[in-house]
């Protein structure tokens, strides 16, 4: 029995630096990873989620609250409203259903931008339809008189 747990300290002592480095890396790769604006979040969920895993593997002993805050805070400024709702409401979800509940957000996001990109510049004001609609009656008339 003393072998055999010699041999585990020496192995452990042997491939201790190397598991460490490996967290480390990990780490930093979690830390490194903003969302930029305009990726898909679905993209930098699974990013994130993999980070996650892979510290998990190594043995960095985290809840999936702070894995949820972690990934919350790194997320582009444009769900500062979802980040702001999660906190207030005092929500708790799965990492699974925090990716279901983001790309809703987005998708409401492009949605309600469609929504206001209509509403503001491209429907035409009502004084650009009268002006549109007494050309269209002058270019009626002057087809009549030239059928004549």
């Amino acid at each position: 029995m003393a072998a055999t747990s010699d041999i585990m300290m020496n192995i452990k002592e042997m491939f201790g630096e190397q598991h460490r480095t490996s967290r480390l890396l990990a780490i930093r790769g979690l830390i490194s990873t903003k969302m930029v604006e305009g990726t898909p979040v679905r993209e930098h969920m699974l990013k994130m989620m993999g980070y996650l895993n892979e510290l998990d593997i190594l043995g960095a002993i985290m809840d999936v609250e702070t894995q949820i805050n972690i990934i919350l805070s790194f997320l582009c400024g444009s769900f500062k409203e979802f980040v702001t709702t999660y906190h207030m409401n005092k929500m708790t979800m799965s990492l699974t259903e925090l990716i279901y509940q983001l790309q809703t957000a987005k998708d409401l996001q492009k949605s309600n931008k469609k929504s206001a990109f209509l509403t503001e510049g491209n429907v035409p004001s009502a004084h650009k339809l009268k002006v549109k609609e007494k050309e269209e009656q002058k270019a009626k008339a002057l087809r009549r008189t030239s059928q004549w």
